[in-house]
């Protein structure tokens, strides 16, 4: 009778641990699975979230999730994500950092890092997420090129590694051998009060879309970056275009000038390219060295997430 007491409390116990298990996996994986995606750790001396972030991105993007969560949501959904699971795992979440890459010519969508995001929070489930993936079949621990090691989905084509204040997802290995990328000194100060900052290292994409306008001007830019800040009357946004030299910044003043009179004049094609020309555009622009400057006017968060999917678009054609 004893042995079958003590039988019958073994079975609760693994009925009992089973169940949580599946709980937190099915928690777990209502983050990841529709997703291809990535992160990396603060560096709190420098206070520059992006320093662990590896090189080669087109883009890195910051938010400070409280007062952008809506923005976040919309660059998750663009990317993917389902932001209604990942609700609960960003709640916990203070800062997120994300690196998006060029897609390669020939690429299958496989092998190749296209996406990280980088979560720093407080008390994410790192022990219950990890004891749930042991439990289920379709997650493998996984060695790092680094000899770390952390969990790869290969259905879902998603690797996760969690701490008890940070993550990595990725579509790839989330850690990587090369030196973390360096952010310029002029970016962190110009973002340094921003909500949500962006810098685009390949502006390149600013020339195709004037082609697309019919105007054949080139655009002598060496890196965009973008600060955009919460107020009362809605979001401010600044942008910063990097140039060679101050008389590149000055020439450019004329050039958008021609620019803007075209946006009035003539009909454009492409009324989403001309319709984020016009905002960029809705106030002159100034020179801070070698640097343009353009600034937006209050703008309802809805125009600025427009603003960030129009880019996005630009970006990857």
């Amino acid at each position: 009778m004893r042995n079958q007491r003590l039988a019958a409390s073994f079975g609760m116990v693994n009925a009992r641990c089973a169940f949580i298990a599946a709980c937190v996996a099915g928690l777990l994986l209502s983050f990841v699975s529709c997703a291809s995606t990535g992160a990396v750790k603060k560096d709190v001396k420098t206070g520059n979230e992006f320093a662990e972030l590896p090189p080669g991105a087109l883009t890195y993007i910051r938010f400070d999730v409280k007062p952008s969560r809506g923005l976040l949501d919309g660059f998750l959904t663009r990317h993917r994500l389902n932001t209604k699971t990942l609700k609960t795992f960003f709640d916990r979440t203070d800062t997120a950092v994300a690196a998006v890459y060029p897609k390669l010519a020939g690429e299958s969508g496989t092998g190749t890092r296209r996406f990280l995001l980088a979560a720093y929070g407080k008390n994410y489930p790192a022990a219950l997420s990890s004891f749930s993936l042991f439990f289920n079949p379709a997650w493998k621990k996984t060695r790092s090129v680094t000899g770390k090691k952390y969990w790869r989905s290969p259905k879902n084509g998603v690797s996760l590694f969690m701490q008890r204040d940070k993550a990595r997802i990725s579509d790839a290995d989330p850690f990587f051998i090369e030196d973390g990328v360096e952010t310029p000194v002029i970016f962190r100060i110009f973002s340094a009060d921003a909500d949500v900052s962006a810098w685009i290292t390949k502006p390149d994409f600013l020339d195709k879309a004037l082609a697309r306008m019919d105007i054949p001007i080139t655009i002598p830019a060496t890196g965009l970056f973008i600060s955009a800040s919460a107020h009362e009357k809605g979001w401010k946004v600044d942008f910063r275009l990097e140039t060679p030299g101050r008389a590149q910044a000055r020439g450019l003043v004329s050039v958008l000038a021609l620019v803007k009179n075209a946006l009035d004049r003539a009909y454009i094609k492409d009324a989403g390219i001309a319709a984020l020309a016009r905002l960029l555009l809705s106030e002159p622009p100034s020179v801070d060295d070698n640097a343009l400057i353009l600034r937006c006017p209050a703008i309802p968060e809805a125009t600025l997430a427009g603003l960030i999917a129009s880019f996005s678009i630009q970006l990857n054609r």
